[in-house]
């Protein structure tokens, strides 16, 4: 509390672009305390701000533009015998709303309300159409990024890449991404959908392709190697194949 500033209190919090403009703190307030924390959050990149009954800190554009992310990943099951039974792990799908939509718990609300501009996903069934949680990411100010899923690299049986293909994944993930595509990742006219900004080929291949990828043989970062970029190959051709058009998307 700052006793000379009209009730104003004093916190560090980032605003959301929702708020919309600002009233900027200078010459609002006089005393010392909020000039020191104005001077020092200046010298941070951050600037005071008022709203009714609140001073608060908003973003500078710089700093506004970094990622601040949140994984996702809400297994509502705690043990692994109990998790072994769900029969995915595909969080965005329209079975999740619940979890994810406002009018369930509203997850992706909560994680703009902390602070997030950026929510990183794990699992994936391309099966399942995700336009809807996009939707909703993308209403929030949310960017997105998904991943493909390890079935196709390992848990397909048979016919996984790591065990089938010699860790050639361009047969097995093509299709797939093709799915994806189809089901919520592209817009009716063809282009990535605005809130979809990032695509992890594969989470941790050096956990998976093979297990023993940097602490093996000379084989394990080749075979690795192959797998990534057979895959990409594979995501690549899947776009030219869906007449992918406009700003593209990252990969990582």
């Amino acid at each position: 509390k700052a006793p000379d500033c009209a009730g104003v209190s004093v916190r560090a919090r980032r605003i959301p672009p929702s708020l919309g403009p600002l009233q900027r703190l200078a010459g609002t307030c006089k005393s010392s305390a909020m000039r020191t924390a104005a001077s020092a959050m200046g010298a941070a990149g951050l600037s005071l701000a008022v709203l009714p009954g609140l001073a608060v800190a908003a973003l500078s554009p710089a700093r506004a533009s970094l990622i601040r992310g949140m994984s996702y990943g809400p297994v509502p099951l705690k043990s692994v015998a109990g998790a072994s039974q769900l029969p995915e792990d595909d969080w965005f799908c329209d079975e999740a709303v619940p979890m994810w939509g406002r009018a369930g718990r509203g997850d992706l609300h909560v994680i703009r309300n902390m602070g997030a501009n950026f929510v990183r996903l794990y699992g994936n069934n391309g099966l399942n159409d995700h336009t809807n949680f996009l939707d909703e990411a993308g209403s929030l100010g949310l960017g997105v990024a998904a991943g493909m899923s390890d079935y196709p690299y390992y848990q397909k049986v048979p016919g996984s890449c790591r065990e089938s293909t010699d860790f050639n994944c361009f047969t097995q993930v093509k299709p797939a991404y093709l799915l994806n595509l189809q089901r919520g990742f592209l817009t009716p006219s063809g282009q990535y959908h605005e809130a979809l900004r990032y695509m992890n080929i594969l989470n941790e291949p050096d956990l998976k392709m093979p297990p023993d990828a940097t602490t093996g043989s000379e084989q394990g970062p080749i075979e690795m190697g192959r797998s990534l970029i057979s895959a990409f190959d594979a995501i690549l051709d899947a776009e030219r194949e869906a007449g992918v058009n406009g700003p593209l998307i990252n990969f990582t």
